[in-house]
């Protein structure tokens, strides 16, 4: 299906070679990617797939011993009249029924991810065969996105939250009369000035007026034009780069290519004896990669120039105060002022403070920690309001579902945006001037891997709950079943999901931005036994009779969902405490007599057998 796509949607044209091992008269029954029935063909097989979810759930039933008698898929009455072994009926508690419940999950779970990956790439095969049909794809066009999908755009990429963009202030009550509106007005012109990119533009400017300078002195205005000293100034305005580790990074390279194309300008001069068709030769050969090159690179600007003097004599070349040299010479003095342009960019970036990567990579961790905890909270309302059957529309704009949907998805690209910024910044902060201790980059690797996991699971969760919304409006059948009702009205007493992760998530995310310890005693709720707390509800909800039932498919995959969710956020919470650590209340108990009572060695629970015999009242006790 992708590959499909991939051909519907190319420029070119496929490959008309074909392999010489293939079946030709299965070529001439099955279309193949790119076929105008390709998207036919594709939604049959995955209905078949759909289809022999019979014979797995078959194959599991023959492997614990259960005999499932004939029709039961498809007589409801059948269905209705069989009894569950005795060993399921009896103990559910047993761990031979846990074990083969969890079994039976997992493979509900597989065939469920695997069926859904075939419907959503039908629908994109459909999507594509539809704009293929309509004729959008015949011609090439340019697509412009319009000013309020622009506007959305920035909005979506800038704007984290209300709670985390903008704080309450805590030594300011909101304005009351005019004149309080008006200085609050006037509190935005300071917060301005003091905000990371003007810091930034007046660190540019003042490395800039570093070089301009000297064409302002009388002494040395002439050598500023004579010698192209306007060259590290414009390499300082475009060299710069925020932090530290980005811009020694930016700087090597920019020396390292303009060296490099130095030695190829001088190649190409001297390689023909300086003759102009010769040159103009390679000269075309560097040119032939872009116009862009002529701006990332120097190579061009100095051949082009020497052609100019040759073109139009030195006294012209040297009437704009610019001192001619040849090629051997002219090289190496743009590397020297481009380099110097360059180093100053990136003094400046470390001077009179440096702006290190390791306090970016540290602010984008607790963004994408707080960005997280809103996603989780959106999923928790979402999959509440699916599973007990809350959920009106999505496709009415305005109403609930759709607001939320609309919310998630925006989160979800947030998420991943942040997440992969991180993971390029991990690639930089090895250029970052090391001072003091290493930056731990490995512990903010598994951090970020284990929100990823995270992330991933939450997404899966809510998408497993879509299933319920399915049932209640495609099928009327499947909708109006009992076991569906049965289901819901149970669900709706029980709590599905905690908002406490939403808190927890919250609490790690204030305490890495600011680079705080975690408050003591957090604790990672368990996992709801949604499959325990039903049975104890209702034991035949869960029963063998019904696992053929549209929605027990997504229960299982949102009990499992949930469970690795807790998991990974486990062993997020031991890393971010790894990370930032953790405030100790708790009483230490030692004794003045003990010699190693100035050393580290203390206990941090209260016990009697901590209290050497005989202490009396030479013992302390500290907090």
């Amino acid at each position: 299906g992708l590959e499909h796509v991939g051909l519907v949607l190319s420029p070119t044209k496929p490959s008309q070679q074909t392999d010489l091992t293939e079946d030709l008269e299965a070529k001439d029954t099955q279309p193949r990617p790119g076929s105008k029935e390709f998207g036919t063909y594709l939604d049959r097989r995955t209905s078949t797939f759909h289809e022999q979810k019979q014979d797995m759930l078959k194959l599991w039933c023959s492997v614990k011993g259960i005999e499932l008698p004939g029709g039961f898929f498809t007589d409801p009455d059948v269905t209705a009249k069989f009894q569950d072994p005795e060993w399921l009926r009896l103990d559910h508690d047993s761990e031979v029924r846990r074990r083969s419940r969890r079994q039976l999950y997992i493979c509900l779970y597989m065939e469920f991810l695997l069926w859904s990956i075939g419907r959503r790439v039908y629908d994109l095969v459909a999507f594509v065969e539809h704009k293929r049909q309509t004729g959008k794809l015949n011609k090439r066009r340019l697509v412009v996105p319009g000013s309020k999908r622009l506007r959305k755009w920035a909005m979506t990429t800038v704007y984290l939250g209300e709670a985390f963009g903008k704080k309450k202030d805590p030594m300011h009550l909101p304005p009351h009369n005019a004149w309080e509106r008006f200085s609050d007005k006037l509190r935005r012109i300071p917060a301005f000035l003091s905000s990371p990119p003007s810091v930034f533009g007046f660190r540019v400017a003042c490395a800039t007026t570093c070089v301009a300078i000297i064409g302002y002195l009388h002494d040395t205005q002439t050598m500023y034009t004579k010698e192209r000293l306007f060259w590290a100034q414009i390499m300082v305005a475009i060299g710069m780069q925020p932090t530290a580790g980005q811009g020694l990074r930016n700087a090597m390279l920019r020396i390292l290519g303009t060296g490099v194309f130095m030695l190829a300008a001088l190649v190409c001069w001297y390689i023909v004896d300086t003759k102009t068709a010769g040159v103009i030769i390679f000269y075309f050969i560097f040119i032939h990669a872009g116009p862009y090159i002529i701006v990332k690179y120097p190579t061009l600007t100095t051949l082009g120039y020497a052609l100019q003097v040759r073109k139009v004599g030195i006294e012209a070349a040297i009437s704009n105060g610019q001192a001619y040299h040849p090629v051997y010479v002219l090289g190496p003095l743009r590397l020297a002022t481009v380099s110097g342009g360059l180093f100053l960019g990136w003094l400046w970036t470390v001077f009179p403070w440096p702006i290190s990567e390791h306090s970016e990579q540290r602010k984008n961790l607790g963004s994408a920690l707080y960005l997280l905890a809103n996603y989780y909270s959106i999923m928790h309302e979402t999959v509440r309001a699916r599973l007990r059957g809350l959920d009106d529309d999505s496709t009415i704009k305005g109403s609930v579902s759709q607001r939320l949907d609309k919310a998630r998805r925006t989160l979800y690209g947030k998420c991943n945006l942040v997440l992969s910024g991180m993971r390029l910044r991990s690639a930089v902060i090895k250029y970052d001037v090391p001072i003091g201790g290493r930056f731990p980059s490995q512990q903010f690797q598994d951090i970020i891997e284990s929100m990823q996991s995270t992330l991933n699971f939450m997404v899966l969760v809510s998408f497993a709950s879509t299933s319920f919304t399915e049932m209640q409006s495609s099928d009327p059948s499947t909708s109006s079943s009992e076991w569906l009702h049965t289901f819901r009205r149970l669900i709706g007493e029980t709590n599905i999901t905690s908002q406490s992760i939403t808190t927890l998530l919250s609490l790690m995310s204030a305490s890495v931005t600011n680079g705080q310890a975690l408050p003591p005693y957090l604790r990672v709720p368990e996992p709801f036994q949604y499959s325990q707390r039903l049975d104890e509800m209702d034991a035949d909800l869960l029963s063998v009779r019904h696992i053929a039932e549209p929605g027990y498919a997504s229960f299982a995959v949102v009990q499992i969902g949930t469970k690795c969710i807790i998991d990974d956020l486990k062993k997020l919470l031991a890393q971010v405490k790894d990370l930032v650590g953790e405030l100790d209340f708790s009483y230490h108990v030692i004794s003045t007599k003990d010699g190693a009572a100035n050393e580290s060695e203390e206990t941090l629970t209260y016990t009697k057998s901590n209290l050497p015999t005989g202490q009396g009242q030479n013992g302390a006790t500290k907090t």
